[in-house]
């Protein structure tokens, strides 16, 4: 059986690193929900990004693609309810969900609060939640509101930039 090769990259570049969920210098508010940066594209060499996200019932996305990316997520607590392609996946505990690039999807919390492992491989899509937030204060999800129409309309442009396409429903 063939294998490909797998990249190389010399051990020396690399730098180890760690970094823990209650780290507050790497969190930030995005559209409700409580983000920690544990790894970005600047400390893996754009070979993957790792979020835990804290978000709350209510909180949902509208369909979208990632055009650059692969996304997985890892449920730790709570509930979702995931579509992509077409099909919807119940979403527990100890479940992972596997969103291919250039796959339309989306995701419903159906538990008070949710907290998701959200892999990004390669890196890259992190930046758009990172220049789409602002920094945590705390380590707690920020207030239940409605994100304003200017904030929408930023989040759009901003997305184009990162390979995102949020995908609107046929009229």
């Amino acid at each position: 059986m063939a294998t490909r090769p797998a990249a190389r990259i010399e051990a020396k570049e690399l730098i180890a690193f760690g970094r823990g969920r209650q780290s507050l210098e790497q969190s930030v508010w995005y559209s409700g929900h409580l983000m920690t940066f544990l790894a970005t594209g600047e400390d893996t060499q754009g070979q993957f990004a790792l979020i835990d996200a804290v978000a709350r019932k209510g909180n949902v996305p509208p369909p979208h693609i990632h055009h650059r990316e692969d996304e997985t997520f890892y449920v730790l607590e709570g509930e979702l309810t995931v579509s992509v392609g077409g099909r919807t996946i119940k979403a527990t505990p100890g479940t992972m969900v596997f969103l291919p690039r250039d796959v339309v999807h989306s995701f419903t919390i159906n538990s008070d609060q949710a907290r998701v492992l959200v892999l990004l491989t390669p890196a890259g899509a992190e930046g758009y939640f990172q220049e789409c937030s602002v920094p945590a204060p705390a380590m707690m999800l920020p207030p239940a509101v409605e994100t304003p129409y200017g904030e929408i309309q930023k989040m759009v442009a901003v997305a184009q930039r990162f390979g995102i396409e949020f995908v609107l429903p046929k009229s």
